[in-house]
């Protein structure tokens, strides 16, 4: 990624609970012991929701649609509003944080192709989502446990 600082203390970065067929899609990337969401870093000058599309067509090959959509009535003749996030957390990372802004999308169909950065994926179920605490030898992280039933049922 070469337009972004990494030697910044706080990241903002994005990620997406992709659904397709009332599951979640999860990335089990080579670097963290945890399932992931798709997604990473906001590039300079990049605006959030841009972020989430390339990140997720990187990561996955995947074109996503974004549940949250912009408030139109807001719009003026100088303000353009944006998606909302489904939420914002901020996540200690290594020696650093991450400001993130976490996204619901849905996909049109469930065939990935991964990038380097991870080995595997899952599409998993809220039963899963409801019942494992790991999967294949990596957590599932107590946000994404939290959030994904809740999400599927939003649907």
């Amino acid at each position: 990624m070469e337009n972004y600082d990494f030697s910044r203390n706080t990241h903002y970065t994005v990620a997406a609970f992709i659904i397709f067929e009332n599951k979640i899609l999860l990335l089990n990337q080579k670097k963290s012991p945890y399932w992931l969401l798709p997604g990473g870093h906001i590039e300079d000058d990049e605006l959030p929701q841009d972020a989430i599309y390339r990140e997720v067509f990187e990561e996955t090959g995947l074109t996503i649609n974004l549940i949250q959509k912009p408030d139109t009535k807001a719009k003026t003749e100088i303000v353009t509003p944006l998606p909302l996030p489904h939420h914002i957390q901020l996540v200690p990372c290594r020696d650093k944080r991450d400001v993130t802004f976490v996204f619901t999308a849905l996909s049109s169909n469930n065939k990935i192709i991964l990038d380097k950065e991870s080995i595997d994926y899952h599409w998993f179920s809220k039963q899963e989502l409801l019942e494992l605490t790991d999967f294949k030898g990596k957590k599932l992280g107590p946000n994404t446990k939290y959030y994904g039933p809740k999400i599927i049922d939003e649907q």
